[in-house]
């Protein structure tokens, strides 16, 4: 092959390399995709724009792949000119072949990447130009690659060797973050992944709702009672027991009871599987709530009655996690001057979070559980104690269980509180 045709041939390619190498480092480090496209509209651009948004690894896959491409080309032509060409002419290859590698990098790998690093975004754009036509070529040519790979990895590795080794919990965490820093996935998409990982740390004591909130009958209740405590139970499932609430015979569901026509309710208890309160909810999901709308019921080390828990229960624990309803319903609300109503229920850590205030965590979860263990004795309303920076006082307690709990800041705490709250809703 003539110089002037090998020279011109492994200049395009070297040109094509740039150009895929800018893509590459394009892709981890592009920020401002979001208001490209929304300057773009929804023209072809900006369709092109979400389908890298939306998954970039299979743009960085054709890149990758092309790239080893154009590498093995240049090699092999650059081999060519080496012992060819710049042979004829005289010169040495020992000297023209480190030229030719240096200026290759240079061209090729170097300052394509500074500057994509510089402007991301305008070099992912105009890299999609030169891309785009070429996915019907790239995409059956990755997908033979991938296929002749696994092939050769299921002949050559053992089969008892583990080809693939799964993804810790903390290296995931950290592909999130660098993902975050990278600008492929906003705060708020990071915070749902993080809430999601957080679910395997979850045990059903967590979820479940608590002896105190359920509604218990006795077997050997007559029918009159047992009618009305279904009709005017709170909750869907009611527990039968037998000679105390420990003792429990299985659950009715008072819904099914209903639409059954009210029938004798003897012939509506069903038995229902017992865990223990230590168990992750993934494992209670998975063995006893993955096909049922039956509820599991939760015991201590000693057997007694813990609680009742239901993918009901773990499904709004979840989204009030995710996203928790300040409503009037809600377990914090402000009262104004610094003072704040909160349920009795509301767990102690959520409490301390939420108004920046260090109450002690250990052994208790809920602020009612708190005053109460602080009291020493059945609370009644009006009550105080005081803890570092607030007051609380009982505000509705119902025998030895504590309503709801009013909660007074003391006056430097309440007058940063507000603050800190604006500037973070800034």
């Amino acid at each position: 092959m003539p110089l002037f045709i090998s020279g011109i041939f492994y200049l395009v390619l070297l040109l094509l390399l740039a150009v895929i190498s800018a893509t590459e480092t394009a892709i981890h480090s592009a920020r401002d995709l979001e208001e490209r496209l929304e300057r773009a509209g929804e023209g072809g651009v900006a369709r092109k724009l979400r389908s890298i948004t939306a998954n970039p690894f299979v743009q960085l896959h054709r890149t990758l792949l092309l790239s080893a491409t154009l590498n093995l080309a240049l090699a092999a032509l650059g081999l060519h000119l080496v012992s060819g060409p710049f042979r004829t002419l005289g010169w040495q290859p020992w000297l023209t072949a480190p030229i030719l590698f240096a200026g290759t990098v240079l061209v090729g790998d170097v300052m394509p990447k500074f500057l994509a690093a510089w402007s991301p975004s305008a070099v992912l754009l105009g890299s999609l130009r030169l891309l785009h036509p070429l996915r019907s070529v790239l995409d059956p040519l990755a997908r033979l690659a991938d296929r002749a790979t696994d092939a050769l990895i299921q002949r050559l590795v053992p089969s008892q060797v583990k080809t693939r080794v799964p993804m810790t919990r903390e290296e995931f965490e950290t592909l999130v973050e660098m993902r975050e820093e990278q600008g492929l996935i906003d705060p708020a998409e990071a915070e749902i992944i993080r809430e999601a990982l957080d679910i395997e740390r979850l045990t059903v004591r967590d979820c479940m709702v608590p002896r105190v909130d359920l509604t218990l009958l006795s077997a050997e209740d007559a029918s009159a009672r047992a009618a009305l405590v279904l009709d005017q139970s709170a909750g869907r499932f009611v527990v039968i027991y037998g000679e105390t609430p420990d003792v429990v015979v299985g659950v009715i569901d008072t819904q099914a009871w209903r639409l059954a026509g009210r029938p004798a309710w003897q012939e509506m208890i069903t038995h229902v599987s017992f865990v223990p309160e230590t168990m992750p909810v993934l494992d209670a999901l998975e063995k006893h709530l993955q096909h049922t709308v039956l509820p599991v019921l939760i015991v201590d080390e000693y057997g007694g009655l813990e609680g009742m828990v239901s993918q009901e229960e773990i499904a709004d624990w979840l989204l009030y996690e995710a996203a928790p309803w300040q409503g009037e319903a809600g377990e914090v609300r402000e009262l104004g001057n610094g003072r704040y109503l909160v349920d009795g229920g509301a767990r102690i850590e959520d409490v301390s979070q939420e108004l920046q205030l260090p109450l002690p965590l250990a052994g208790i979860d809920t602020i009612g559980g708190f005053v109460l263990n602080q009291l020493g004795h059945a609370p009644k309303p009006g009550e105080r104690i005081q803890v570092p920076g607030a007051d609380l006082k009982v505000r509705r307690a119902v025998r030895a269980r504590i309503l709801q709990v009013e909660l007074r800041l003391h006056g430097s705490r309440a007058a940063a509180l507000p603050e800190e709250t604006e500037s973070e809703n800034l």
